[in-house]
């Protein structure tokens, strides 16, 4: 799982415990945004709409908040598209939490209190109206207009394709909770057929061939995780079946943003692994069902390809009339996190904060570690007196501090109980990085319940193996 200082994006495939952890796609809050610290549970409620879309979809799940408003005490209505580590964050510091996440750490989002749910698409943003326009997620025919006062877009970005034929298709991506809980099934499929003994060994082979397209964190630490489970189960329980995973990097190394220290010391170790093969200068031309051309020609058979190539903006992104970075098509903000429109206008009550956005005078990455940055900082802002005492076109900025973010380094987990750190203060590979990144890891656990459940299951597969049944 990648960190980026307190948390990178944890997009791999947690085979250790046998889960998926991705706060960005699984999470609820609800939020009471009033003028008193303390209010009865009928002051007023967030809506939290939520889009779960299938794999192949070009527009992201959505948690929309909204608050009901109450002109006689002087409520503000605010809706937050997302629920990613940014929206997740930002609702998290105004009020509580309820969390909805894969296995032993979901809570139903229907257990919530003062809550108002629908689940839908968000397709667009009325900027001079302060609406969004939504379609009911179960019936597209069915659609229906929000108001707000304040708009925080928080909605991320999709896998970015590079526009390679055939992956959208065939390849499984490292992004939304039901890509790993299709990848972990897949994978197990893989090892029951290739263990059939009426099917040749050449089949055999090429189910067994994993493709990871990739040199990034994420894509390291699923091969890291994999690596672990192909070593430490799949030998025990698939004792005839021989894997082979195959990673591929289109530039000459892997790891790009760590120090380059670091970024050989991950390559010789992924060299030394007999299952793994590094293929770096390489690019995929195409992905089919069950094969993947690469630059030089070469065709790979295998069982299963996964994509983990950084981002792109989603539809609702593309569509937004707010000024955008040309190269990643992320919205721009000011330092405020306010969105720019015709250039360097701020719109005074939407901001924008995690992967859908950067600030226009400094690049931020799409990490985990800055939209939590810019989610407390935000919800710090709109916890002042201004922010429901006024309306939206009387916030200044004059007597309020910039976002500044604050690179903290990057933690990054390589299998084999080993690891990188990349930290201000030290860079350090082996064992003990391996321990910082499992602790980081279990302190950005929602509560003590969940940290109480991950080391459960920590612990039994450490002691009974992982769990290898399809569900």
């Amino acid at each position: 799982m990648a960190l980026s200082a307190i948390c990178q994006h944890l997009l791999t495939i947690f085979f250790s415990s046998n889960l998926f952890f991705h706060p960005t796609r699984t999470v609820t809050k609800v939020h009471k945004y009033t003028k008193e610290k303390h209010v009865s549970s009928s002051a007023i409620n967030i809506m939290l709409m939520f889009r779960s879309l299938p794999r192949y979809s070009s527009i992201s799940t959505r948690l929309i908040h909204s608050v009901r408003r109450q002109e006689n005490l002087g409520k503000k209505k605010v809706i937050v598209l997302g629920a990613g580590w940014g929206g997740f964050q930002f609702v998290r510091y105004l009020n509580r939490i309820g969390t909805l996440e894969f296995r032993c750490i979901i809570e139903p989002v229907r257990t919530l209190s003062n809550l108002h749910y629908y689940q839908a698409h968000c397709d667009e943003i009325d900027s001079q109206k302060h609406q969004i326009h939504c379609r009911d997620f179960f019936n597209n025919s069915k659609e229906f207009t929000l108001d707000y006062d304040y708009l925080v877009c928080c909605h991320g970005a999709k896998s970015n394709t590079f526009h390679v034929p055939g992956v959208e298709q065939h390849a499984f991506f490292l992004k939304q909770l039901s890509d790993a809980r299709a990848i972990r099934n897949r994978l197990m499929e893989l090892f029951e057929r290739a263990s059939n003994r009426f099917i040749s060994d050449e089949e055999r082979k090429a189910l067994t061939t994993f493709v990871i397209v990739g040199g990034g964190p994420t894509s390291i630490e699923f091969s890291g995780e994999l690596h672990d489970f192909i070593v430490e189960d799949v030998a025990k329980w698939f004792p005839d079946v021989k894997t082979h995973v195959i990673v591929v990097e289109s530039t000459d190394h892997i790891l790009g943003t760590f120090d380059s220290k670091l970024t050989d010391y991950a390559m010789n170790i992924l060299k030394s692994r007999s299952e793994i093969t590094l293929k770096t200068n390489t690019h995929v031309k195409r992905v089919g069902e069950n094969e993947v051309l690469l630059s030089n020609g070469e065709i790979i058979p295998c069982g299963i390809t996964v994509w983990s190539t950084g981002l792109s903006p989603n539809e609702l992104t593309s569509t937004l009339p707010f000024s955008k970075e040309k190269r990643s098509g992320r919205v721009y903000t000011n330092d405020y996190l306010q969105v720019l429109q015709d250039g360097q206008i701020p719109v005074n009550n939407i901001f924008a904060l995690g992967d859908c956005a950067t600030p226009v005078n400094r690049a931020i990455p799409a990490t985990a570690q800055a939209a939590v940055q810019q989610a407390k900082y935000l919800a710090k802002r709109f916890n002042q007196k201004e922010f429901y005492s006024k309306n939206s076109n009387e916030i200044s900025n004059e007597n309020y501090a910039a976002f500044n973010f604050n690179n903290l380094g990057m933690l990054a987990y390589l299998g084999g109980y080993g690891g990188l750190a990349d930290l201000k203060q030290t860079k350090r590979a082996g064992f003990l990085s391996w321990l910082l990144w499992r602790s980081v890891y279990m302190t950005r656990l929602v509560s003590f319940k969940n940290r109480l459940l991950v080391a459960m299951f920590w612990f039994k597969s450490f002691v009974f193996g992982r769990d290898i049944s399809r569900f």
